[in-house]
């Protein structure tokens, strides 16, 4: 009788424990990135420019910018919309959605992955063919990086008068996720390539 009621009060203790995490699981908040991240935690605070939050499975106080999420939904079922999903993970093939600008705003929040640079093959019918031919390679080659966005850092036409014109850009590319180690390499082999073009020209 003993070893009965030993079991059974085990049994209960289990399921008691067991509904007890789950009350505790639907209290908590969720937070959907920009990078179609799900976290689901404790909300603290909710400041102008920053979000900070309570990990439960690492049980770290961790503080992220406002500019990273897309909306939380409270644990009362309440939703507030932070920013809108304007910008989409890029496939290595998608070159076409990487956005090339000059303004240091638009990567605010965002992961810096590496450098990558755009050279026009020689024989550009023109200045502009000629940029737009560069603008698509560094394109291209943020793409393979995982970027979205690449900031512009420096770029000039080449060829003096008489000659096929060029032209070299370079920038920075950023993600929404952090650069991985493999594709360190990468990123500066692209760089070093396009210099000895460069170069040659």
């Amino acid at each position: 009788m003993i070893l009965k009621r030993l079991i059974l009060a085990g049994f209960f203790l289990i399921v008691s424990l067991s509904l007890f995490a789950q009350e505790q699981t639907q209290k908590l908040d969720t937070i959907l990135l920009l990078s179609r991240k799900k976290l689901v935690v404790h909300i603290k605070n909710v400041s102008s420019a920053t979000v900070r939050y309570f990990d439960p499975k690492t049980q770290e106080s961790i503080t992220i910018e406002r500019k990273q999420i897309q909306q939380i939904v409270f644990s009362n079922g309440r939703k507030e919309v932070f920013n809108k999903p304007v910008f989409s993970m890029v496939d290595e093939g998608d070159w076409k959605t990487v956005i090339v600008t000059d303004r240091k705003s638009d990567v605010e929040g965002l992961y810096e992955l590496g450098t990558a640079t755009g050279m026009s093959p020689a024989g550009s019918r023109n200045a502009k063919a000629a940029k737009n031919n560069a603008v698509i390679r560094i394109q291209k080659r943020a793409a393979q990086m995982g970027g979205a966005i690449v900031l512009v850092t420096k770029e000039e036409p080449i060829g003096g008068f008489g000659e096929s014109p060029s032209y070299y850009i370079e920038g920075i590319v950023y993600g929404f996720e952090p650069p991985k180690e493999e594709d360190k390499p990468k990123e500066e082999d692209n760089s070093k390539n396009d210099k000895k073009s460069k170069e040659k020209d």
